[in-house]
């Protein structure tokens, strides 16, 4: 891509950062000619406020709503867990998976969260090697992602530091991905690496490693394609398109390329 291009292409996908893929929120940013700051942020805050309702309107079981608010609502600051995993005493002290499974079910089927399962062995067929016990959660809008964090658009925009800003691409790339695979995973050994992706296409399991900003760096990934020699890997971030030793580069913006 010449790089007038590329860097218009970043310019706009810092933008979809902030206020995301919901109609009524592109919608806004379009009237104002793209300028962030005239952008309705009330928007999404009512599109939450609306989730949230349905919540109670759908589900008649008051402790079962309490349950899927709580999940729904921890899923923003678990993203950048530690333990590399969802885990349900994050969402309330002494919970346990059996008195949360009705209610992770329903989020999943109202596809307002998606899930990424660990893959404990990448071979074919990758459903029958994956660990539903193990898994992140990803909202299904990134645009909603910043406005339950807070994050300020200035930082985004122009391509500051901050403490999210690595779980904020993930999402956004989970999304992406989510729509043109029906199942995605993720991979780690027992010791620190870790591959945030694993897609299946006509290739075979492909390892996707992702980055916020232009390094390319990574043990993980380099570790994943010694092991399992995978026909290439791929590296997202926010570097032109490329490809050395097996390994593609593929910019932030073009994640929806990936099929």
């Amino acid at each position: 891509m010449i790089d007038v291009m590329h860097n218009e292409l970043l310019s706009l996908y810092r933008l979809y950062l902030c206020v995301g893929g919901m109609p009524a929120s592109i919608n806004n940013i379009l009237s104002v000619d793209k300028d962030i700051m005239n952008y309705n942020k009330k928007i999404i805050k009512n599109i939450i406020n609306g989730y949230l309702s349905d919540m109670k309107k759908y589900v008649k079981d008051a402790t079962e709503t309490v349950r899927i608010e709580n999940i729904y609502n921890s899923i923003p600051t678990q993203i950048g867990n530690k333990s590399n995993k969802f885990q349900y005493s994050k969402v309330r002290s002494g919970a346990r998976s059996k008195n949360y499974e009705t209610a992770l079910q329903w989020l999943l089927a109202s596809k307002l969260v998606n899930r990424t399962c660990l893959l404990r062995t990448p071979q074919n067929p990758p459903e029958a090697f994956k660990d539903e016990e193990i898994f992140k959660l990803y909202l299904s809008d990134v645009g909603i992602l910043n406005s339950v964090l807070d994050i300020k658009f200035e930082d985004i925009i122009l391509d500051k530091e901050f403490i999210y800003k690595g779980d904020i691409v993930e999402n956004y790339v989970q999304q992406q991905l989510n729509v043109n695979f029906e199942h995605i995973y993720y991979w780690k050994n027992d010791n620190t690496a870790e591959v945030d992706f694993i897609i299946q296409n006509e290739d075979g399991l492909i390892p996707i490693e992702v980055k916020a900003g232009d390094s390319v760096k990574s043990k993980s990934l380099n570790l994943y394609m010694k092991q399992f020699k995978p026909k290439y890997g791929i590296k997202l971030c926010t570097k032109n398109f490329g490809y050395v030793n097996g390994l593609k580069t593929v910019p932030l913006y073009a994640t929806f390329l990936i099929k």
